[in-house]
C-alpha cells in the first residue's frame, strides 16, 4: 500500500506538471463534449473511440493502417469502428488510388457536417468555460495552444 504522505507528492506534483493538467482538461473537456452530443441526440451517437479517431481522418482520406498505428490499436480494431461510423454515414471507405490493395477513409457529406455540429458543441463549451475562468484566459489559452502544437510538430518524430 501506498503511504498518505506519498500519495500527497505524488498529487502535488501532478499538479505541478503543465502536461498532466493538460491531458486531464483534455480528457474532462472530451467527456463534457461527447455528453452534450448525446444529450442532443437523445441517445449514445457519439463515444470515445469515435472520438480517438476523428482528429486522424483527412477530408481526402486516411488509410485503415495510419488510423490503428495513429491511436495505436490493431488494424481489425480500427476496421470495427470504421464500419459502425459508416453505419452513421460519417465516413466512407474507398479504394487508394495509390495503392490497389489499400483502403482509405475519409468523410462523406454527412460527416463534413457532424464535425461542423461539433465544432459548434466545442465552441459552446468554450464560452461555458471562458464565464468560468474570463474570456482573457481562454483567449490566451487558445493562443497558447497553437504555439504548442507547433512546436509539437517540430520534434522529430519518434518510433
Amino acid at each position: 500500500m501506498v503511504s498518505s504522505d506519498r500519495l500527497r507528492r505524488l498529487e502535488k506534483a501532478k499538479q505541478a506538471s503543465t502536461l498532466q493538467l493538460l491531458f486531464r482538461c483534455a480528457r474532462l473537456a472530451n467527456e463534457e463534449a461527447m455528453g452534450r452530443v448525446n444529450t442532443e441526440a437523445g441517445r449514445p451517437v457519439f463515444r470515445g473511440a469515435i472520438a480517438n479517431l476523428l482528429p486522424h481522418i483527412s477530408f481526402e482520406g486516411t488509410r485503415l493502417g495510419a488510423l490503428a498505428d495513429k491511436v495505436g490499436v490493431t488494424k481489425q480494431a480500427v476496421s470495427k469502428v470504421v464500419a459502425e461510423m459508416a453505419e452513421q454515414g460519417i465516413v466512407e471507405v474507398v479504394p487508394d488510388p495509390d495503392d490497389a490493395r489499400g483502403r482509405l477513409v475519409r468523410f462523406t457529406a454527412r460527416g463534413a457536417e457532424a464535425i461542423q455540429h461539433g465544432l459548434g458543441v466545442l465552441a459552446g463549451l468554450e464560452r461555458d468555460l471562458a464565464a468560468a475562468v474570463g474570456v482573457r484566459r481562454m483567449r490566451e489559452l487558445q493562443q497558447t495552444l497553437v504555439a504548442l502544437s507547433a512546436a509539437l510538430d517540430a520534434l522529430p518524430k519518434r518510433g
